[in-house]
């Protein structure tokens, strides 16, 4: 719930005059609250809302933001992903894009719904229904239990900037962020064009009370100042909307004058259901997350591929749970254990850890490229049941359409910075790179057995019937130890 810190900081402790549910005015000030989406969609605000969204999308083009296609635009030449501000950037999108719903509307109290997944993760009725402006018919997942994690929310990540180790914002971008996008896939499995679907704006409304959540929980969460460089960067949103001040992004209390129906954090995941199928290839290869507790490690699945430390080996990735095995030899189990045994670093990229997990040529096939799954990258899983591990003890990452558009993003702004992005097409198509860092991994679960280190790519479908075939080629997957 809002807390009272800031219903004051927000009345300003004003007498206040309510007019309309959710809306409080001063002599100086109107501070609006954005609804969980099962009270607005029953509230007076949704019809209107519904047809602002209708007309925006009916009007073509993308000079003017009365049309849909300037906030796609906007989004794909200015966001910034797997980058510093990401929150904040988004929030001045939410704020600037809620402005123009008013004007759409016609209505001054118009405000931006949001979807809390984390108590309904189903996507809502109203958006499946086929003659609603807010259906698409590409969308290829229903239910995002699977995208959700507590971690963002645990009392040791207290640091908000990415670089500074357990840090909120790169957590928050790693799940539910990304893994949401990925499992409704179709326009939400693309970052350059995810605004696209209505759902998009729910969505990260629910990520910005989540930032507003983990902050106002205290306890040392802390940001950095508005003044430090960390903020640096363009809060554009195109050339017919004002930029937003980075001071205004980070804290909306003062500047922004909304808050939230509920400012809770999330302290349970939804219960994972049995899959609708029962058979033993089927339970073993694809859905190995769904017999267990929420937010525990699942049992590594079976092996199918082996390579020495150092040594490349190509990839397929389908409907199926893989575990690559990387064979050590005594002298590599030896080089293994000093690296793990130097003390703990914060690296602010990945490339820099000693001992890392690296793909390369990473592609999308065009079944891959509709979404509506996702894989969690693991290390060293427990091969047998009874280990109770925390997942985030072996978790290493998500890969998903989302994050592989994410990376082709970002090597598109290699040396151009924001200016690459624009124009940048839909499924660019182009092989990419990961790496993820493998030593706190490890250090946190201290395998007692060097003899191989096993690499786990489990499967995340959104609770429907899983496409059949090839969805992500890595045509190089190495473990690569050392400078």
């Amino acid at each position: 719930m809002i807390s009272r810190r800031r219903f004051l900081q927000s009345s300003a402790s004003l007498a206040l005059l309510p007019l309309v549910p959710g809306v409080v005015r001063s002599a100086d000030t109107v501070v609006r609250t954005r609804p969980s989406w099962q009270t607005f969609c029953t509230g007076p605000l949704y019809e209107p809302f519904v047809n602002a969204i209708g007309a925006m999308r009916a009007n073509r083009g993308t000079t003017t933001p009365a049309n849909w296609g300037y906030w796609v635009d906007v989004h794909v030449n200015f966001c910034p992903h797997h980058s510093p501000y990401f929150l904040a950037w988004h929030r001045g999108l939410l704020y600037r894009f809620e402005e123009n719903l008013r004007a759409v509307s016609g209505i001054p109290d118009m405000v931006l719904p949001y979807w809390d997944y984390y108590s309904h993760p189903q996507i809502p009725p109203e958006f499946l229904d086929t003659s609603s402006p807010l259906w698409r018919k590409e969308r290829t997942g229903a239910d995002v239990t699977e995208a959700l994690s507590l971690d963002p929310f645990a009392d040791d990540v207290i640091n908000f900037q990415r670089g500074s180790g357990n840090a909120f914002e790169s957590k928050l971008e790693t799940a539910p962020h990304n893994p949401v996008h990925n499992l409704i896939g179709g326009a939400m499995g693309d970052v350059a064009i995810s605004p696209r679907d209505p759902l998009f704006w729910v969505h990260h409304a629910n990520i910005d009370r989540l930032w507003l959540a983990w902050f106002e929980a205290g306890n040392g969460r802390h940001m950095p100042r508005a003044y430090q460089n960390y903020w640096d960067g363009s809060f554009q949103y195109g050339d017919a909307v004002d930029q937003v001040p980075r001071v205004w992004a980070r804290n909306p209390s003062r500047y922004m004058f909304y808050v939230y129906e509920n400012e809770s954090m999330p302290t349970a995941l939804p219960p994972s259901e049995p899959p609708p199928s029962t058979s033993t290839a089927t339970a073993s290869a694809t859905t190995l997350s769904s017999f267990r507790s929420p937010g525990t490690a699942p049992l590594r699945p079976a092996t199918v591929q082996s390579t020495p430390l150092g040594v490349s080996q190509s990839l397929v990735l389908d409907e199926h749970s893989i575990t690559v095995d990387v064979a050590l030899t005594t002298q590599d189990a030896g080089q293994v254990r000093s690296l793990l045994l130097q003390p703990k670093t914060v690296q602010a990229d990945a490339s820099a850890d000693p001992l890392r997990l690296v793909l390369d040529g990473v592609q999308l096939t065009a079944l891959g490229a509709r979404g509506g799954y996702f894989y969690k990258v693991f290390v060293n899983l427990p091969r047998q049941a009874g280990v109770n591990q925390p997942e985030r003890s072996y978790l290493l990452g998500m890969l998903g359409s989302f994050e592989i558009g994410v990376a082709q993003m970002q090597a598109a702004m290699q040396g151009k910075g924001m200016q690459g992005m624009k124009g940048m097409p839909a499924a660019t198509g182009k092989p990419v790179r990961f790496v993820f860092p493998l030593s706190e991994a490890l250090r946190d679960v201290w395998p007692t057995d060097l003899d191989t280190l096993s690499i786990s790519f489990v499967r995340a479908n959104g609770r429907s019937k899983p496409n059949k075939g090839h969805t992500i080629h890595i045509k190089s997957l190495s473990v690569e130890a050392g400078n």
